[in-house]
């Protein structure tokens, strides 16, 4: 394995975070590591190699979020991300103060109007002057109580909370005195109840809020607190990981996480983070008072201004480039053109230009159709004169995030198709390199070893020299392994990988991969055990294949148990499959690890260390048999003790084959019937054949174990026999034909 930019360690018990997480974190060099449980994550970070944490709330307890947070404090550098879903972030849930990015999720409204608890939220200023918080609950039909200061916020919460309390209980039952003489016994007066959810303009830091936070929850426990922020994503999570936060974001944003780690390790590989150039704005207005105030506003706010009061002006200072935004009022009495055809004449100039109308409320003809010109035109924003220097700054934001993000999808777009086409021509040249191995290397390679067999069987009279065929013997056939596993791996790529479904004696073929191996765990000194039933019910599948599966699993056993150590090859019948298993106590596979192993070329850091030959594709290869035959393959393991990997073929409906595809289809022989039938014969052990066809790919056995009983010098081939005739349908066989003598 190469060297990664760090290690991102994921507690989640689902395989759906770290499926989206791989590409861009291994994109980025970053390697995964997934753990299921706190504890697990705990020993993980005890061992100081993870740059970050990403812990999946939605499988975590609410319980357990507390001790997350403490493992945090106890390992500061490691940067802590927890992703929230709607429902672990649902007020339903008290906890400590959550964030709430902007816009509010969707769903998020309907969530507290049904839960009748107290509800803040501590919104930014631009977000509650401008009302967007508000009139967002509104429209989702939740009544909030605005607050323009958090002071005495606490002790007014209570008093809500109390008086929410008091207006959902009922009137007491009327006691027997209280019947008789007919009065009714009230509950106490409360304060007046204004609402569950309240908004509460935050002006802050991330310290005040949890303080704050803290103070609501000691005054009325049931309450949950957010802080609604209008800062990006991205933005937020660099500035709180710098200073040694947490971050919290939804689930939907997992996929930055890359990115911003990138940007903290100074891989610079996100250019979504960089530091943007300070950006150049355009304002346009023909009342100098409030082009300067909303000037200087905009130049406190980090912006570079530009300020003019004629149209022509602004039309000669735009050029491609010159600005990011333009703010025009569209109501520049002597103006040469109006704010509609100005807007269209600097988008001619720059179509990346981001444009912003100030419309002036009268006459409420013209402001309307002010408004729709923003549709019209596709514009950013309409404000309605006289503009709020913060609802200026919120829309500016907001229209320049949408400017970068479409920049910035076009330069991703770009690249995407750069790389696309490079993959294309990766692809290409694999399939040539494939096609190449099977063919021109393959041919010589299988010369080389039938001449090497013929070799060793004529020098047993030279001993030294019958050592050298052997050792040439041995390793053309670990390259003819290796050479097939990248055969079998460009086949199922294409989907031609063959497997010719017939009739399977799974018992035999466990019995000549058994009868294999043996020999080779015997001299490292390995316990071999067979658990095998007497007899199985019938199975569909290719012999050869399966065989090339139990293979597999045994040579992994071999190389990676050590002496003194036990493997077990068990087949069960169960209910409605056959379950084989192979069982080692061999050095076993960490958790981390476990979800890569059926990756192509995947190979475990200890694997590394004992394996002799071997690309790493012999479970892929293996999975991919047993799914084609119907099955499932899986794995057990634990590191330091051992590995259990299992698959399981379904049973045949019916004890019947189902149909073999065309180009594998066998000529069933003639029924004989019972008087005919001859007596079973004993048949006599076949050794497996020495050169495999080149559609199988067995695993890499070691040097000891032999694939083949020895061979004699290889014979002249024999005359091939003629066929003879196929029987009558009565079953009796024909009379030989005689054949006519020539004179």
């Amino acid at each position: 394995m190469g060297e990664t930019a760090g290690l991102v360690l994921v507690v989640t018990m689902g395989k759906e975070l770290p499926e989206e997480l791989r590409p861009s974190m291994s994109g980025r060099g970053l390697e995964l590591a997934i753990v299921p449980t706190l504890n697990y994550a705990a020993d993980r970070l005890a061992k100081g190699d993870c740059l970050a944490i990403v812990v999946d709330y939605a499988k975590v307890s609410l319980v357990e979020r507390e001790a997350f947070l403490a493992l945090h404090k106890q390992y500061p550098t490691v940067h802590f991300f927890s992703l929230e879903t709607m429902a672990s972030n649902s007020p339903e849930h008290p906890a400590p103060l959550r964030r709430l990015g902007w816009p509010i999720p969707n769903g998020f409204a309907d969530q507290m109007r049904a839960i009748d608890r107290q509800i803040v939220l501590l919104a930014e200023q631009v977000l509650f002057v401008t009302g967007a918080v508000q009139t967002a609950l509104q429209s989702a039909g939740v009544k909030p109580v605005s607050l323009e200061s958090t002071n005495d916020l606490a002790s007014f919460i209570a008093e809500q909370n109390e008086a929410r309390i008091a207006s959902s209980q009922r009137k007491k039952p009327k006691s027997l005195w209280s019947k008789l003489s007919g009065g009714a016994e009230e509950t106490p007066a409360a304060s007046q109840f204004l609402g569950n959810v309240v908004v509460a303009q935050f002006n802050g830091t991330q310290e005040d809020a949890e303080a704050l936070d803290a103070e609501i929850r000691g005054a009325a426990p049931e309450a949950v607190c957010y802080l609604v922020s209008g800062t990006d994503t991205a933005r937020y999570a660099l500035q709180f990981l710098r200073e040694g936060r947490p971050v919290s974001l939804m689930r939907e944003h997992a996929g930055r996480i890359a990115g911003v780690l990138a940007e903290l390790t100074g891989g610079g590989a996100d250019t979504r983070l960089k530091e943007r150039e300070k950006e150049r704005i355009l304002l346009l207005d023909n009342f100098k008072p409030a082009l300067t105030m909303l000037g200087q506003a905009l130049l406190g706010a980090g912006y570079e201004v530009t300020a003019s009061m004629d149209g022509g002006e602004a039309l000669n200072l735009c050029k491609k480039g010159s600005f990011h935004l333009a703010v025009i009022g569209t109501a520049i009495s002597f103006a040469e053109h109006s704010g509609a055809e100005l807007a269209q004449k600097l988008r001619e100039r720059d179509p990346d230009l981001r444009i912003i109308f100030m419309v002036d409320q009268y006459p409420l003809k013209a402001a309307l159709q002010g408004v729709s010109q923003v549709v019209e035109l596709g514009l950013d924003d309409a404000l309605l004169k006289p503009v709020e220097p913060s609802r200026l700054i919120f829309s500016v934001q907001k229209a320049l995030e949408a400017r970068f993000l479409k920049l910035e999808n076009a330069r991703l777009l770009k690249e995407t198709q750069a790389q696309k086409e490079q993959l294309e021509l990766v692809n290409g040249f694999q399939k040539k390199f494939f096609a190449t191995v099977a063919h021109d290397v393959k041919s010589p390679l299988t010369a080389i070893l039938g001449y090497s067999e013929v070799l060793t069987g004529k020098l047993k009279a030279l001993p030294g020299e019958q050592r050298y065929a052997a050792n040439i013997q041995t390793s053309a056939r670990t390259l003819n392994v290796l050479i097939s596993d990248l055969v079998d791996l460009a086949a199922m790529e294409s989907g031609k990988l063959r497997v010719e479904i017939g009739t399977l004696n799974l018992l035999n073929v466990i019995n000549d991969v058994y009868a294999r191996v043996e020999i080779a765990a015997q001299k490292r000194q390995l316990k071999m055990i067979k658990e095998v039933p007497a007899s199985l019910p019938p199975l569909a599948g290719d012999d050869a294949r399966v065989g090339q599966v139990v293979q597999n699993l045994c040579t992994n056993a071999i190389q990676y148990t050590k002496e003194g150590g036990q493997i077990t090859i068990r087949a069960e019948l169960k209910s409605d499959r056959v379950e084989v298993s192979v069982i080692d106590t061999g050095i076993g596979i960490s958790k981390e690890d476990l979800p890569r192993v059926w990756e192509r070329f995947f190979q475990t850091k200890e694997a590394q260390g004992m394996r002799k030959a071997g690309f790493g594709l012999g479970l892929k290869i293996a999975r991919e048999i047993v799914q084609r035959h119907g099955g499932e393959m899986g794995i057990e393991s634990e590191l330091g003790v051992g590995s259990r990997f299992f698959f399981h073929i379904p049973v045949k409906e019916g004890g019947a084959p189902p149909p073999a595809p065309a180009a594998a289809q066998k000529t069933p022989e003639p029924a004989l019937r019972p008087e005919q039938a001859p007596a079973p014969v004993p048949a006599a052990p076949v050794p497996p054949p020495t050169i495999l066809p080149t559609h199988i790919a067995p695993a890499p056995l070691p040097p000891e174990i032999p694939s083949s009983a020895p061979l004699s010098p290889v014979p002249p081939p024999a005359p091939a026999p003629e066929p003879a005739p196929a029987p009558p349908p009565g079953g009796m066989p024909l009379p030989p034909v005689p054949r006519k003598r020539k004179p």
